[in-house]
């Protein structure tokens, strides 16, 4: 699998993951959960910070297919 196909899909992943959690932090000790995308500016750094890992995670991965011998 392509290293920008395991990064497009870790970055879907994870970012969903995010704004799932930014939203239950939102909510904590209100009496209802509304899923709302965040302001313009937090959604920015929650996509940077997810980018870099889902671009780490794409990286390791890579790196762990074209060496399947260095595994044990």
């Amino acid at each position: 699998m392509g290293r920008f196909l395991v990064t497009g899909i870790t970055f879907g992943v994870f970012m969903t993951e995010a704004i799932i959690h930014y939203n239950m932090g939102k909510a904590k000790g209100a009496k209802d959960f509304k899923m709302k995308l965040p302001p313009p500016k937090e959604l920015a750094k929650i996509a940077a910070v997810t980018g870099a890992f889902a671009l780490a995670s794409g990286m390791i991965i890579g790196s762990l297919q074209r060496n399947p011998g260095s595994r044990k």
